[in-house]
């Protein structure tokens, strides 16, 4: 079940006339959103985002401040994603014993002993 934000003339004007109603539709949306969630990981996850953009809410002293920082949220986040896409898992810690035998392959055209009895 799809629900559509309202037009942007409209979240404006609630935000001027009636910010309690555009907060009360934030809620409702954002309770939404994390009801549908496809799983139990992924409602987690969505309320412990939610849970984290309100506080950076209440912690900003202004309207903008709040949204530049959800905003650094948002980017911290995608920069995190983008690195874990294109840097390769890496094993920082030495394997240590690691013992191996190397075996020598002989070169091509060229025949081992063995081939030859």
């Amino acid at each position: 079940m799809r629900h559509r934000l309202p037009a942007f003339d409209v979240l404006v004007d609630m935000a001027r006339k009636d910010p309690q109603k555009l907060e009360t539709l934030r809620r409702k949306m954002t309770e939404r959103i994390i009801n549908n969630a496809e799983n139990e990981q992924k409602r987690r996850r969505l309320e412990g985002l939610a849970f984290r953009v309100d506080m950076e809410r209440k912690r900003a002293r202004s309207p903008l401040q709040a949204t530049i920082r959800i905003s650094e949220l948002m980017c911290h986040s995608l920069a995190d994603l983008h690195r874990s896409m294109v840097t390769p898992l890496v094993d920082d810690k030495p394997q240590k014993n690691s013992v191996a035998t190397v075996i020598e392959f002989a070169s091509p055209g060229t025949e081992t002993e063995e081939t030859e009895q």
